[in-house]
């Protein structure tokens, strides 16, 4: 006999709280969320116990987000950028440098530099590049969670990356310029 749901959500529920709280950027709207989205999975699973649980999770997770944003009168998916504004994606054909190992100096810069600049992503690319880079789902399946075509998603995941990438390069020059410890 399968696992319980309770035992399936308890395998899952401190990335899925990560998850929310990336989302939403507050700790109580976090928690507020999970428990609206594991009412939501809860009855999902009851239907269909022969799909993924942990996708089953996050997408009511995703679903439960953009409901109670859209109540709030926002729009998480709206683009960041003015209308007529262009947005350059110049990350055709470029690697991403890898994450520094945590013994390495500039780390902790690093990660502070990372920590800010998310921050200043619009909450439709944060939930995009979590979805695309965290949960390692294909943009297809991306767009199809938060609504939007497979091709905006892969838009905006990789202009998301590109402003981790630059404030990752932004804090390294910094460590190095400045000669500061990490």
């Amino acid at each position: 006999m399968g696992q319980t749901f309770e035992e399936l959500i308890g395998l899952h529920l401190d990335d899925l709280y990560s998850a929310a709280l990336c989302f939403t950027q507050d700790a109580r709207r976090a928690e507020e969320l999970l428990q609206q989205a594991s009412i939501r999975a809860f009855h999902e699973y009851r239907r269909a116990r022969d799909q993924d649980f942990r996708r089953t999770m996050l997408g009511a997770l995703v679903s439960t987000y953009l409901q109670s944003e859209r109540r709030l009168g926002r729009d998480p998916l709206a683009p960041a950028t003015a209308p007529g504004e262009e947005i350059l994606y110049a990350t055709a054909g470029r690697e991403f440098e890898p994450f520094p190992d945590p013994g390495t100096p500039g780390y902790r810069l690093l990660r502070n530099w990372i920590g800010r600049v998310w921050s200043l992503l619009d909450d439709g690319d944060r939930l995009i590049l979590w979805l695309a880079d965290v949960e390692r789902l294909r943009h297809g399946i991306v767009g199809e969670m938060v609504g939007v075509p497979e091709e905006e998603a892969r838009d905006r995941h990789y202009r998301a990356r590109l402003m981790l990438s630059q404030a990752a390069g932004r804090a390294l020059s910094e460590r190095t310029a400045g000669g500061a410890e990490a």
